[in-house]
């Protein structure tokens, strides 16, 4: 392609409430918004991650988290488009008023490679500043080495389990967590 439509150097948000703000906004192909995950198209995005997980991982190793509670008050769900198309996806979700859990991030397997996951997390670690919190913490999968790597490329380091994974014999999991107070 020569006009990259999913390329994304820098984060950028379309100036959604609690996203980043206008001047922030790229004049990359893809645009960014918090936007509720219910509607059909990226209910779709979120079946494709859930199919897609289904494929690497056994269905009890998989943490899925319901369109219903990806809609809370205390989730931010930021959706990447393309020409209007969801792309890609990622949920931070405020645990308390010191700490967020970052859920479902996804990036279409057409759209990978561009930097979009790292938009994705860049504008939801943004997103977590400005709330003030200390701390994001993440699960993933070991077998996503992408996913990790981009983890660790964004500073984030390896943590013991945590919340409702404590309880969990979680042995494909991989906890991580990055500081934001320096």
């Amino acid at each position: 392609m020569a006009d990259d439509p999913t390329r994304s150097d820098t984060p950028s948000g379309p100036g959604a409430a609690g996203a980043l703000d206008a001047e922030e906004t790229a004049s990359g192909a893809a645009m960014f918004a918090l936007e509720d995950p219910r509607q059909s198209d990226v209910a779709a995005l979120i079946a494709a991650l859930d199919r897609e997980m289904l494929e690497v991982y056994d269905e009890d190793a998989i943490y899925m988290t319901s369109l219903n509670d990806l809609a809370a008050d205390y989730v931010h769900f930021l959706v990447a488009r393309y020409q209007g198309h969801a792309v890609g996806c990622g949920a931070l979700v405020v645990k308390d008023l010191d700490w967020g859990e970052l859920k479902r991030m996804y990036v279409r397997p057409v759209a990978r490679g561009k930097g979009l996951g790292r938009a994705i997390l860049d504008n939801l670690l943004v997103m977590a500043r400005r709330r003030d919190l200390s701390h994001v913490r993440l699960e993933t999968g070991l077998k996503l080495e992408a996913a990790v790597a981009v983890y660790r490329e964004a500073g984030f380091v390896e943590c013991d389990a945590f919340g409702d994974y404590i309880s969990d014999d979680a042995p494909e999991s991989l906890f991580m967590e990055l500081s934001l107070k320096n």
